[in-house]
């Protein structure tokens, strides 16, 4: 009889694995409130959050702490089933901190803006010898009460070594179809084309970090997301030398994810900025003999922004440009 209830114990446990959700805010905490209410009405229980604050200064993880404690799903009140949660700081996370004993959601706040990765990093570098599954979920998402339980099942029958995207859709209106889990690099101009097509799934080059589940034990195999960039193409270099090592790059079609799309940024001189530096940051890095060719799509892209009077994107394409190149020579100094 022990054996047997053993048995059942182990069937249970395997049957839902642990899922640590990864989210970085930075000063859109609505954004990340209106995500956490949609991932605690989840069909699927058996997860952990772990959100980091980015330094936004606006007290975005006071507002977020007293919104949990007053309203679990963001609509109704309840005390008799309150979500257990901690705050913490940076320096408070060491190597002996044990995923395992945090609550159900661990706010940690950053002394610094460390970019998307460096930001991420701070919870991500917890759970390489996890036996369990790391989800990279954006603060401007939301998902439906099935979406975390689809990853799960359908990721579960895939090999370990798989890195796994979502459908992700528009969050207003008819929720148009925005892309299937990630995109494509296109290397002759360091730009990326999203996946709007299941036939491309196939082809993907990376996974979109907005929505990145894989198994934890795939930090140890890529390591933790390249920092160097700090905004765009770092899940793009993580999942290109994933997939280079080996890792397949899958989408689970049936779990859908809503994006409200760049709240932070936008199309800006931000935007450009970072997308231009770090295309050239990544094709330098795997592809360098394909940069004058991509130096002068740059040069179009300038003058195309200067046409349409979009003077800081123009702006930004320049300044991301000889940026790049000052980062080479300091390298090579």
């Amino acid at each position: 009889m022990l054996i047997e209830i053993n048995k059942l114990v182990t069937n249970l446990m395997m049957q839902e694995p642990k899922v640590y959700i990864v989210m970085l805010n930075f000063r859109q905490w609505e954004d990340s409130r209106d995500c956490l209410a949609s991932i605690l009405c989840s069909s699927y229980t058996n997860f952990s959050v772990v959100l980091v604050d980015n330094n936004s200064e606006n007290n975005s993880l006071e507002h977020l702490i007293e919104w949990l404690e007053n309203s679990i799903y963001g609509n109704m009140r309840s005390t008799e089933n309150p979500i257990g949660h901690i705050l913490m700081l940076r320096s408070a996370i060491t190597e002996s901190t044990e995923p395992a004993k945090l609550p159900k959601i661990t706010f940690i706040q950053n002394d610094n803006n460390d970019g998307f990765a460096g930001g991420n990093n701070i919870a991500l570098k917890l759970f390489p010898d996890q036996d369990a599954y790391v989800w990279l979920l954006n603060p401007d998402m939301t998902i439906r009460e099935n979406t975390l339980e689809e990853l799960v099942n359908y990721t579960v029958e895939q090999p370990a070594t798989a890195v796994v995207g979502a459908t992700v859709q528009s969050y207003s209106g008819n929720h148009e179809l925005l892309f299937y889990g990630g995109g494509t690099i296109n290397f002759w101009t360091a730009t990326v084309r999203m996946a709007r097509k299941t036939s491309l799934i196939p082809l993907l080059d990376y996974i979109s970090g907005g929505c990145l589940f894989t198994h934890a034990s795939n930090l140890k195999r890529t390591g933790l997301l390249p920092e160097a960039y700090f905004l765009y193409w770092e899940e793009t270099d993580w999942c290109y030398q994933a997939k280079r090592s080996g890792c397949q790059l899958l989408v689970c079609t049936s779990a859908i994810c809503y994006d409200k799309i760049s709240t932070v940024i936008g199309k800006s001189f931000m935007a450009d900025y970072y997308y231009v530096r770090n295309g050239l940051l990544f094709i330098s890095k795997y592809r360098k003999k394909n940069l004058p060719v991509i130096i002068f799509f740059n040069s179009v892209r300038f003058m195309k922004r200067i046409i349409t009077g979009q003077w800081k994107r123009a702006k930004g394409v320049f300044k991301g440009t000889m940026d790049f190149f000052k980062m080479n020579r300091d390298e090579a100094k």
